[in-house]
């Protein structure tokens, strides 16, 4: 059966158990619609003519009545009218018995109207015979009559009145019974309407997987085959379209299969050759799959993480000893983007045959010809060497800065007391130079004390002493105190800190001497406009931000702008610059970052992150 053919075996289901439900349904409908007809022709007919009989047995009462007080003519007259509509609607009865017991009553009533009639003949005759004798007497006679007359008026009117109640009674147990009858269908109605669509589920259900599932088999296998294994098949369950669709599918397969195999020796000797030269390679390479599970391990890299056989498989999480490997990783997948981290917070130190060995992280993804995420390669380049030169060349500037400072502090007091008139008067030339002098030594002493405060951070010797701070706080206190430089060269200063930051765990020495650097900056390189302090939260850290209306920083000078001894040409000199790589390292040694967005001529903009507290 093909794949329309199933569809309208379905749908024709559907449709005959819709055709059933309704045929049903609607019997159903027919049914009720007869017995309420039944229940108007067996009782409702006989109810009517026993009320009838009732009034009418009451109206020939009236004419009783009338001819007792002598209005013969009337009495008559209104007697053979009620009469005949009595026997009419007695007749109708009759003719209409339907429940148990009225046979009886009808034959009750029959006795008592010829009985009722015999009576009531008696007293119209009695009532005419009575005209020709004395008054006293006739009223005697008459009243004898009608006393006899009225205990049989109540026996018949009893009986009439039977027949209604008997009948109201048989109408009410019929409703009541349809009624119940009615509910009954109504729930087995229901009942079976429930079924036919949890049978209708079911079918559908049933349909759909055994349309669907050769198409997810499908699909499955074409993944498969584009993850490279060719040995893929589709399992053939059906001779529908999609039966033919998933043979002509393994037919394809095979073929390509067949294409591989005669250039597997290419790809054998390729493979090899990639795995040489990864091996070949002296620092520690790891590659990983596009889920971040390791592939290869190269001689540097086992002798960090351990063998390639025991580690091939495992999340590279598992396998490395650094979170950072793991999350260089993650984020090179999923940006499918080079990591290279930069900073003394990128360098990774790991043990290696017992020593320590000191490691700059390198992620790149990798990807096919159809630049399809493969996986990715993560080098970890050996600096060792370069820590270790960088560290003498520290202790160097440490050592010399420091033996320095006696000297230059005992030229500064020689300075200092010439300019006091300690060895005469100075004329205005040799005061001029003097005072260049001392400009220069403040200089050199303040490059000195820098020196010194940078090689301490970068030996770790200078740790930040943390406390629990308000932000707010923390900026306004500051920031005021610069207020007479800024407002001296003319300058507006704005404060945008709101009183409901964060508070956060800093040493506060250290960030203040942050702040400082960035508004001295910003005070040095602006001419005109304004210089603006702000902060806001931003995720799990506070950002803090220094902006200007100053010269800016050209675009290529950007990338370095926190290394040592940069300087941007043609800009003030006020400094060695170092201000901005201690401000660098400070923030990092606090676990945030900082970054500057600038365009020439349009000002610069200095952001710095510190983590909240909790």
């Amino acid at each position: 059966m093909n794949l329309r053919s199933k569809l309208l075996v379905s749908f024709f289901i559907f449709v005959v158990a819709l055709i059933a439900l309704g045929g049903l349904s609607a019997w159903r409908l027919r049914e009720m619609g007869g017995v309420s007809r039944r229940i108007i022709s067996n009782n409702y007919d006989s109810v009517v003519a026993a009320q009838e009989m009732k009034e009418s047995l009451e109206r020939q009462d009236s004419a009783a009545l009338f001819a007792l007080l002598g209005a013969r003519d009337k009495a008559i007259s209104q007697l053979r009218e009620h009469r005949a509509r009595f026997d009419a609607n007695f007749q109708k009865a009759a003719n209409n018995i339907t429940e148990i017991g009225e046979p009886q009553a009808i034959e009750a009533i029959r006795r008592d109207r010829d009985t009722y009639y015999q009576i009531f003949d008696a007293f119209i005759a009695k009532v005419e015979s009575t005209k020709r004798v004395a008054p006293d007497e006739e009223l005697s006679e008459r009243n004898e009559y009608f006393t006899r007359l009225e205990p049989q008026f109540n026996k018949l009117r009893s009986e009439c009145e039977h027949l209604l109640q008997l009948n109201q009674r048989a109408m009410l147990g019929k409703s009541e019974a349809a009624a119940g009858v009615a509910q009954l269908w109504f729930y087995r109605t229901l009942l079976i309407a429930g079924v036919l669509v949890a049978a209708g589920l079911l079918l559908a259900f049933f349909l759909a997987n055994r349309i669907v599932e050769p198409l997810r088999q499908l699909t499955a296998t074409t993944g498969k085959i584009a993850g490279g294994d060719l040995n893929a098949k589709v399992t053939v369950s059906s001779r529908d379209e999609v039966g033919v669709l998933a043979a002509e599918f393994n037919r394809m397969a095979e073929r390509i299969r067949q294409l591989r195999s005669s250039d597997m020796g290419k790809l054998l000797v390729a493979q090899q050759t990639t795995e040489a030269a990864i091996d070949s390679l002296y620092d520690p390479v790891i590659v990983t799959d596009g889920e971040g599970c390791v592939t290869k391990l190269n001689p540097a890299a086992e002798e960090i993480f351990g063998s390639e056989n025991e580690n091939t498989g495992k999340h590279v999480g598992d396998v490395a000893r650094d979170p950072r490997i793991a999350g260089a990783v993650a984020e090179a997948l999923e940006s499918q983007r080079p990591v290279a981290a930069e900073g003394v917070s990128s360098i990774l130190p790991l043990a290696v045959d017992g020593s320590e060995r000191a490691f700059r992280l390198r992620t790149t993804p990798m990807r096919d010809n159809g630049n399809r995420l493969l996986g990715a390669v993560t080098l970890l380049e050996d600096i060792t060497h370069l820590r270790e030169i960088d560290r003498l060349k520290s202790e160097f500037i440490a050592t010399a800065s420091h033996e320095l400072r006696t000297p230059l502090t005992s030229v500064q007091m020689g300075v200092h007391l010439l300019l006091e008139g300690a060895a005469g008067e100075l004329n205005e030339k040799q005061a001029e130079v003097l005072g260049a002098c001392r400009e220069e030594c403040e200089r050199l002493d303040k490059l000195m004390r820098d020196l010194l405060d940078l090689s301490r951070i970068e030996a770790g010797e200078s740790q930040p002493e943390l406390g629990l701070v308000r932000t707010c706080d923390l900026i306004v206190a500051e920031v005021e105190g610069l207020r007479p430089q800024v407002e001296t060269k003319g300058l507006s200063l704005q404060v945008d800190a709101p009183a409901g930051l964060p508070a956060v765990m800093v040493d506060r020495s250290q960030i203040e001497r942050v702040l400082a650097n960035l508004v001295l900056n910003a005070i040095r390189y602006t001419k005109q406009g304004e210089i603006r302090i702000s902060a806001e939260p931003r995720g799990r850290y506070v950002a803090i931000s220094v902006s200007d209306t100053g010269t800016g920083i050209p675009q290529e000078y950007l990338p370095h702008i926190f290394d040592k001894f940069v300087q941007v040409p043609g800009t003030a000199i006020g400094g060695a610059g170092l201000g901005l790589a201690i401000s660098r390292l400070i923030v990092e040694s606090h676990g945030g970052q900082i970054s500057v967005q600038s365009e020439l001529g349009h000002g610069s903009t200095f952001t710095f992150t510190l983590p909240i507290t909790g």
